[in-house]
């Protein structure tokens, strides 16, 4: 016996509205005439449920979604989808990780991007914003929002997409998402480094962001080297502060491996004169990067004076006076050191420098912690007399009232 549901005039209206809609594309009445006959008209009834839901697959393909207008296509897929919903009870068997509609969808998605003014053609942000809609749809702790944050990411990988549309909305809430829908430790790693990975820019945001998640995430070489490489081809200059504890453990642990030597000397400001080949890294980039670090190491070892004569700066960090009026410009410039410069007398007045404080260089924090102790030693003498201080002031204050 053939499956027979009850349904409201709201679904029968929007089948009805789907397929005339279908038609329209085609310049047919065929759709609509084949959908009419899945009801009763006398009783208002579905006299087959299951046939009606194949034939708005089998209808709602690329192949017809395409010929809409961008303005008409996400209407109407938000009426695909409310109508699947309804005959198959809720959208959570309609969007699942091997729903048939995702994969409808994707398939409308442009190989090549529309110019501007195209306002016709369907455009990859307007399947976003349908994904975006289905991410909605769900509830929190529903795994199939695994599945719908992988397929996003997917599109904008694929469509080029201007990576800061997603950057904060999902960067900022992608981790708390994954572990409401129950993801795996592994998959919310996976899904981390595959959406970072789509920032072309290496943009400082990003790098915040990774710092955030290795607070709180274990690294291995593969995902180690991920970072390094995003860090190294940021146009941040100091990426000291992605080195916290966990990111320290991993290079411990990997300090063997090429790539993790070389992120750990460049950090500590030492001074890099190639990079592998095999890393796929920018020597020139990384090297030149370098040198403004290794200025601020060498300014930090020598924190007993501030004032510089060029003659006193390594010739493998500068060569000429120009080199290093080049090389103190472009380190001001990335906010590694302060300072002011007298071309005249070829000298460099020092006001800061943005020390090296790297976890797990035990060294490093040793000398830090000794610089401070000294400072506090120095503020404790200078208030050593204080009293005879305050007390000859007042003194010659009543004595010249006095006169």
């Amino acid at each position: 016996m053939p499956a027979v549901i009850v349904v409201d005039n709201e679904l029968k209206d929007s089948v009805k509205e789907y397929g005339q809609i279908i038609d329209s594309v085609n310049e047919s009445v065929e759709l609509s005439k084949t959908l009419h006959s899945f009801f009763n008209d006398q009783n208002n009834e579905i006299v087959d449920k299951s046939g009606l839901i194949q034939k708005i697959y089998e209808t709602s393909t690329a192949s017809n979604l395409t010929k809409l207008s961008d303005r008409e296509f996400e209407p109407t897929f938000n009426l695909i989808t409310y109508i699947l919903s309804q005959l198959e009870g809720s959208f959570e068997k309609v969007l699942n990780k091997d729903s048939q509609i995702i994969q409808n969808l994707i398939e409308c998605n442009p190989t090549k991007q529309p110019l501007l003014r195209d306002r016709k053609s369907i455009k990859s942000t307007t399947i976003l914003s349908i994904l975006n809609t289905f991410f909605n749809f769900l509830p929190e702790t529903s795994s199939n929002r695994i599945h719908i944050l992988t397929t996003i990411l997917s599109v904008v990988e694929k469509s080029s997409i201007d990576y800061s549309l997603i950057q904060e909305p999902v960067g900022n809430n992608l981790v708390l998402w994954l572990k409401q829908a129950n993801a795996t430790d592994e998959q919310v790693k996976t899904i981390f480094w595959q959406f970072v990975s789509l920032d072309d820019k290496k943009s400082y945001k990003s790098l915040q962001l990774i710092k955030s998640f290795t607070s709180n995430h274990t690294l291995n070489l593969n995902e180690l080297h991920n970072l390094i490489k995003f860090a190294l081809s940021s146009s941040t200059t100091d990426v000291s502060f992605l080195v916290n504890n966990s990111v320290a453990s991993a290079l411990k642990d990997n300090s063997s491996d090429e790539l993790v030597s070389l992120f750990t000397k460049y950090t500590r400001g030492e001074l890099i004169t190639s990079v592998p080949s095999s890393s796929g890294l920018s020597s020139e980039d990384v090297e030149q990067k370098s040198r403004i670090l290794a200025l601020g190491k060498f300014f930090v070892d020598n924190d007993n004076k501030n004032v510089f004569n060029y003659n006193e700066i390594p010739t493998a960090l500068a060569s000429s006076a120009e080199d290093f009026e080049s090389l103190l410009i472009n380190s001001i410039k990335a906010g590694v050191i302060e300072g002011k410069l007298n071309q005249l007398d070829q000298t460099f007045y020092l006001t800061r420098v943005h020390r090296f404080i790297i976890a797990g260089d035990d060294e490093s924090i040793s000398k830090n912690w000794e610089n401070v102790k000294n400072v506090l030693v120095d503020w404790k003498n200078s208030l050593a007399n204080i009293d005879d201080i305050v007390n000859t002031s007042r003194e010659n204050i009543v004595n010249n009232n006095n006169n």
